[in-house]
């Protein structure tokens, strides 16, 4: 079985150097990015959840849902038309909340990890815990 991660190959390259730009944010600093792809989601679209210091003001949706942005193509990173740049963003107090409440944007991150289509770009050592809870 091809894992889904697979779909996009020719991405992983441009992912990583947009990961790499993240990581320099004087503001938010980048605890964890995983490049995955959810189940169930469009195989067309290519994932990136990131979880930063300081996001939304370390505060907690109170709906149960993690901002979740798409973008198409741009210079950095070229998509074929009809592909867009998803991007799941939160901070360590909101994932501790929405990975103990089994939000749906965790269950669909552990998804992509159980299903080998889930790779991690970057994690610190808050980030490699952070990842280590969401199954």
């Amino acid at each position: 079985m091809v894992a889904a991660i697979d779909t996009y190959p020719d991405f992983k390259p441009q992912v990583r150097s947009l990961v790499q730009q993240h990581r320099k944010l004087n503001k938010q600093r980048l605890r964890l990015a995983v490049y995955f792809a959810p189940p169930g989601r469009s195989k067309r679209d290519v994932f990136l959840f990131e979880v930063l210091d300081g996001f939304g003001g370390d505060a907690v949706e109170p709906k149960g849902r993690l901002f979740e942005f798409g973008y198409g193509s741009t210079p950095a990173i070229p998509l074929p038309s009809g592909t867009n740049l998803r991007m799941v963003l939160t901070n360590p107090t909101e994932l501790d909340e929405a990975v103990r409440d089994r939000w749906k944007a965790v269950r669909e991150l552990g998804a992509a990890r159980t299903a080998g289509s889930a790779s991690v770009i970057y994690a610190d050592a808050k980030g490699k815990r952070l990842w280590e809870k969401i199954r």
